[in-house]
């Protein structure tokens, strides 16, 4: 059985540019991510159901993580994994986004809890460096770098989720060159912990009035030590109790006039902020391919082994359509974020539009993957100690942070579909067109359905007064002409699998059983945004 950095490498190779520099370049890049794959398992994966089991606690105003998650990051610091997305003039590693992402892929298979408490500092990073100065970004960088800080997002508060304006967390100048916040932010992860010396808030707090809407919202970094050592006026009000990701803290925090620093102009706190959000979204996204990858190796292992009726469960029909479509689900999945996060520097609008939609399509096919991997197992798969149930537990946050994937469907809708005067939408057509010009075969034809599909709905969305109704079918469906193209890229560089035919057998199962939904999605955003029509395409 091939294993998740094989997996990862022929991805790399077949969605991805070669990278041109060193020493990622000429194989640095597999050598990098075969090691970090090594320390993961070695290191990291045994620390998983332990620290599920015993979670966090809060005494004292402190959240403790569990021991063994301390311990591990304290060896991930000394052996330098810290700073594989840091930018190198800063002190980091740099790089290339596609082995970040990788390198979150391989993590959060082995620890989603860890993963996502030290994986905010590259998203924070990027966010500094976008809107500080010079000085500030090398000085508030440089915790990072030394692994004496990780990072926090601190956005949502009761009854300001998905709706920023209504922040009202506040931020006022001292008139001694800092600023005081004050107010209550819910959700946050990693808000308090016991894994790094201090922790960096970015906090979105409001400048303005009320009545300014988002555009009264400023970016601070507020640091839970001040100068001289002693704690900051951030306080934990709680630790929420979650269904998954035990060892994670998801904290409730009060600034009591805490210290910090704007970071960009006064105003752009949302612009700013979003750097960071995005980045995040895309390491979601990887969080759902990790859990589907995951989730397909355990289930195809145990099915390989498991008889019934004098032959292994894998060969019986039912178990093999389900192992096909969770090893589908991974194999596309880790294709769009790969590529997604490849174009992340160097082609702003198409990563724009994909963005809401890889997050959305990888964490819905992480759960999936996850719900199939239990049926496989049957009542196995219900019980702890087979991981399935773990995997699914912790992988269905995927599809509720960083944005709903409701609001990942109505941000494509409403804003992205016809935003920037349709350079978004030009963006993606363009790219998909670029993927599919060279294919040729059943794969080429069938893509061409899947994107006329596409094109009838996108018609029917756009000329919706409230296109609501349907933006999660839309958003389904432009997952899936997505995971088409990638599927043309897979198949086309199945040669250089490690074993072929396994990716034209998936991919031949991808066209019978999965991209035929296109045009039942395409039929239904047309029922649903037009009644008096039936639906059926032209």
């Amino acid at each position: 059985m091939t294993t998740a950095v094989d997996d990862i490498l022929f991805t790399l190779a077949a969605v991805c540019a070669p990278f041109p520099h060193e020493p990622w370049a000429a194989g640095g890049a597999a050598d990098a991510l075969r090691a970090f794959a090594e320390f993961t398992e070695d290191a990291v994966a045994p620390t998983n159901a332990v620290s599920d089991r015993t979670g966090c606690s809060l005494a004292g105003g402190r959240v403790s993580m569990p021991a063994p998650l301390v311990d591990l990051y304290a060896k991930y610091v000394e052996l330098g994994w810290h700073k594989l997305a840091l930018p190198e003039e800063h002190g980091g590693i740099g790089a290339p986004e596609p082995v970040v992402a990788a390198a979150t892929e391989l993590l959060c298979a082995a620890n989603h809890a860890f993963q996502i408490v030290v994986g905010l500092v590259p998203g924070s990073a990027r966010a500094i460096v976008a809107s500080a100065t010079g000085e500030q970004a090398a000085r508030l960088l440089a915790d990072y770098v030394s692994g004496e800080a990780l990072a926090t997002m601190c956005l949502t508060e009761a009854g300001a989720g998905s709706d920023l304006s209504a922040i009202r967390t506040t931020a006022r100048a001292d008139g001694n060159g800092k600023w005081r916040i004050s107010g209550e932010k819910i959700f946050i992860t990693g808000g308090d912990q016991n894994l790094s010396n201090r922790i960096l808030h970015l906090v979105l707090a409001r400048t303005g009035t009320p009545q300014e809407g988002t555009r009264g919202l400023s970016l601070f970094a507020c640091s839970s030590h001040l100068p001289d050592g002693s704690r900051n006026a951030v306080k934990v009000l709680r630790n929420e109790e979650k269904l998954g990701i035990h060892a994670a803290p998801t904290c409730q925090l009060a600034f009591e006039g805490a210290e910090a620093e704007i970071v960009g102009a006064p105003g752009e706190g949302l612009k700013a902020m979003f750097v960071m959000m995005n980045h995040a979204r895309l390491e979601v996204a990887m969080q759902g391919v990790a859990h589907a990858g995951e989730a397909h190796r355990r289930a195809a292992a145990y099915a390989a082994t498991r008889t019934q009726g004098g032959r292994a469960i894998a060969d019986h029909g039912d178990v093999r359509a389900m192992l096909l479509e969770m090893d589908a689900l991974a194999l596309g999945s880790r294709a769009m974020a790969l590529h997604a996060a490849e174009t992340l520097d160097t082609n702003p609008a198409f990563v724009e539009f994909a963005t809401p939609v890889v997050k959305a399509f990888c964490t819905d096919a992480g759960s999936r993957a996850a719900d199939l991997g239990i049926q496989v197992l049957g009542g196995y798969g219900y019980l702890p100690e087979y991981g399935l149930e773990q995997i699914w537990r912790d992988c269905r946050i995927t599809r509720l942070y960083e944005g709903t994937n409701g609001i990942m469907a109505m941000t494509l809708a409403r804003r992205l579909l016809g935003g920037a005067d349709g350079a978004y939408v030009g963006a993606f057509i363009e790219e998909m067109g670029r993927i599919a010009r060279d294919a040729a075969g059943e794969g080429a034809v069938t893509f061409g359905e899947v994107l006329g599909a596409w094109e009838e709905a996108r018609d029917a969305v756009l000329g919706a007064e409230d296109p609501g109704i349907a933006a999660t079918p839309f958003l389904r469906l432009t997952g899936l002409l997505y995971f088409a193209a990638m599927w043309l890229r897979l198949e086309a560089a199945a040669n250089r699998a490690a074993d072929p035919d396994r990716i034209r057998a998936t991919a031949q199962y991808v066209r019978a059983a999965m991209l035929p939904q296109c045009q039942t999605l395409a039929e239904t955003c047309i029922r649903l945004l037009n009644p008096r029509t039936d639906g059926r395409l032209a």
